[in-house]
């Protein structure tokens, strides 16, 4: 019953048999903590970041002498949000049942914590309710140090890490790069999405992280890489496709990680034994049916010069100079001046993106569907 389950799955990591390539950049990561090196993983939204550091993880606790946490902290504001939840990823490392996990209880006690249970996920939630910042540094110091006295080797992967930058407590890369370099059993991995912010912090001399990680940008898995692995996937669920629709399928995403994902889900719930480019196409269009009440609430969240100067890049798919005259005139989107103010409210909308490619830089709209839908 189990592989009747559609394969192309859209969250969560199920194993390298589901996980498309990646293998220089899994060997990177293993390499990077096996010789005590921290890396910085960048790339845009839904590449596969996180897939791949639990691909990672997979590999390293086959190794029987590590243990791997993960912390989102996305939805952190401040640094008592980020203490709690690495003590909370830890204590679902290491749950109460088990001895280490005892020994970690035993520990936060001395911090009065909070202990309580996700209603969903059931997961333990850990919070202190301190009135002095000082306090919550020194709980940060005591989990590190909790980690770092442990027999195995650790691997922390913390995500959108550049949210740090976003707390109102200014201390806190000093604090944590303070706390950080003395660890000597502990390496991390330092993931976001977004790279220019990741990339100030760790490539300017001003900031506490500079030069400390090996960087690891991550782009689109090949084309030939990818093909094979939707045939592979295609064919192990009694499912024919040739190699056309495949093209189709990747060129239409722009063989983006989560794209091609969710293209080749629809796809398998829509077809029978045999797909075809027509197949495909049909998928597609179930797709952007599917999401257009969300694609024309973002039409009100929009100025009309951002928005046509939006549809104007999803039709050109790049844009390399969008401020130029052949541009702007194509689209009659007024002056440079205008277009350059609706440009960076687009960028800090993430609705578009810059792309530093290595020969030249261009824009792109961020979500592929949208893209599509908006060339129509």
């Amino acid at each position: 019953m189990k592989n009747l389950k559609n394969p192309f799955r859209l969250k969560g990591y199920h194993g390298p048999g589901l996980f498309c390539d990646r293998e220089a950049e899994t060997a990177l990561l293993i390499e990077n903590a096996t010789n005590e090196i921290n890396t910085t993983l960048l790339s845009i939204r839904r590449m596969g970041k996180t897939g791949l550091i639990h691909h990672c993880f997979n590999r390293l606790e086959k190794k029987k002498n590590w243990e791997c946490i993960y912390v989102d902290i996305y939805a952190t504001q401040n640094l008592a949000e980020f203490t709690n939840q690495m003590a909370s990823a830890i204590l679902t490392k290491f749950p109460q049942n088990k001895s280490i996990g005892k020994k970690f209880i035993d520990l936060i006690k001395g911090f009065s914590p909070v202990i309580s249970y996700d209603a969903l996920t059931g997961n333990p939630e850990i919070s202190f309710n301190y009135s002095q910042e000082k306090q919550y540094e020194h709980s940060l110091k005591g989990l590190f140090n909790f980690l770092e006295q442990q027999n195995q080797q650790v691997i922390i992967a913390i995500d959108e890490f550049q949210q740090i930058a976003n707390y109102p407590e200014k201390n806190t890369e000093a604090l944590l790069r303070t706390i950080i370099q003395s660890l000597k059993n502990v390496v991390f991995i330092f993931s976001g999405s977004h790279k220019h912010l990741l990339i100030e912090m760790f490539n300017s001399a001003k900031r506490p992280f500079f030069s400390s990680t090996s960087p690891l940008h991550l782009g689109n898995i090949p084309s030939k890489k990818y093909t094979t692995f939707i045939k592979k996937i295609f064919k192990n669920r009694k499912k024919g496709i040739d190699d056309d629709s495949i093209n189709f399928i990747l060129e239409w995403t722009r063989v983006h990680t989560y794209y091609t994902q969710a293209l080749c889900n629809k796809i398998f719930t829509q077809s029978d034994a045999e797909i075809t480019i027509e197949t495909v196409r049909i998928a597609c269009d179930t797709i952007l049916k599917e999401q257009e009440n969300v694609f024309f609430q973002y039409r009100n969240l929009l100025t009309t010069p951002q928005w046509n100067l939006l549809k104007a890049i999803a039709k050109e798919d790049k844009v390399y100079q969008p401020t130029a005259n052949a541009f702007t005139s194509k689209y009659k989107l007024g002056n440079s001046a205008s277009v350059k103010r609706s440009l960076e409210a687009l960028v800090s909308k993430e609705m578009v993106y810059k792309e530093d490619a290595s020969e030249v830089n261009y824009y792109q709209v961020y979500d592929c569907f949208l893209s599509r839908w908006l060339e129509r």
